[in-house]
């Protein structure tokens, strides 16, 4: 989570607010959720060990284009879950009442031993979604919910392991658009405003790392008459990026149509943007 205090979490709901696409109650719950995943995240901070992440050659592995951290290796209390997991759940229940059933389930589940953390966190970790649907049969919720609720208590836990480290990867040294640390494909990315170069954002652990900027993220096409881009206003600093060759797109910040100096919180742009999605899906463009 990029939302390191709270005056930065209530800077970026005011900014959603401004945008008019959400309705206050939804605002509020937001707030209640960033507000846990910050406090996990300093918690984390003092009780969890995230140096066994990372093991090797590290040099060598960015060299070969290998991801650098292993968050399934991350050893973590497992009290520390149960009470994580257990506030999560109630807070969701507070403002998602035609789920509380669901969650109630979850709730149980950890109680009887019926969800194990360790392969959660491995799943999370190595981005194998099926085990979601494997385990939320088994307890009978949503995978969506199941998922949503677990990577809302992880996630702040493996942001904190890149955040410990991210000294590693230095400026144009990463050549690829999935994540140097976790292999994760880029979700948003961001043109500086002072000197134009193209950051790439990873939705899972955080990570910010320098692209080219005439290169496709996800298949590395860089014919410049397949790949181009689009705003929706001329006076937007949003855009979309897609290539014609993978049809994959990105959404994308371009702070030099900012007036103002405004900081790009990839976490709230990431929320701003989303009906970004469904534009560049009509136009043929997938997620990828």
């Amino acid at each position: 989570m990029s939302l390191k205090t709270i005056g930065q979490i209530k800077k970026g709901i005011k900014s959603l607010k401004e945008t008019e696409q959400f309705v206050n109650s939804f605002l509020v719950n937001i707030e209640k959720i960033f507000r846990f995943e910050l406090n996990i995240k300093r918690k984390a901070k003092k009780k969890i060990d995230t140096s066994p992440a990372y093991s090797g050659n590290i040099k060598k592995k960015i060299e070969q284009g290998e991801q650098i951290a292993d968050f399934s290796k991350i050893e973590i209390n497992r009290n520390f879950l149960i009470k994580a997991f257990h506030k999560i759940c109630e807070i969701r229940k507070s403002f998602n009442s035609e789920k509380e059933e669901e969650i109630k389930k979850i709730e149980e589940a950890i109680d009887n031993g019926k969800i194990d953390f360790t392969k959660i966190q491995k799943n999370l970790a190595l981005h194998k979604l099926s085990y979601f649907n494997t385990l939320s049969k088994k307890i009978s919720v949503s995978k969506e919910l199941l998922h949503s609720i677990s990577l809302t208590v992880y996630g702040p836990i493996f942001e904190l392991c890149v955040e410990m480290r991210k000294d590693l990867i230095k400026d144009y040294v990463w050549k690829k658009g999935s994540c140097p640390f976790c292999g994760t494909n880029t979700a948003m990315a961001k043109f500086e405003k002072e000197v134009g170069r193209r950051v790439l954002w990873c939705p899972l652990c955080g990570a910010e790392w320098v692209y080219k900027r005439l290169e496709c993220p996800f298949c590395g096409n860089d014919d410049q008459k397949l790949l181009r881009f689009f705003y929706l206003d001329d006076k937007s600093p949003y855009r979309v990026d897609v290539c014609d060759v993978c049809k994959g797109y990105i959404r994308t910040v371009d702070e030099r149509k900012r007036d103002e100096e405004i900081k790009t919180n990839f976490e709230i742009e990431d929320m701003k943007t989303l009906y970004l999605n469904d534009i560049a899906e009509k136009e043929g463009y997938k997620k990828i």
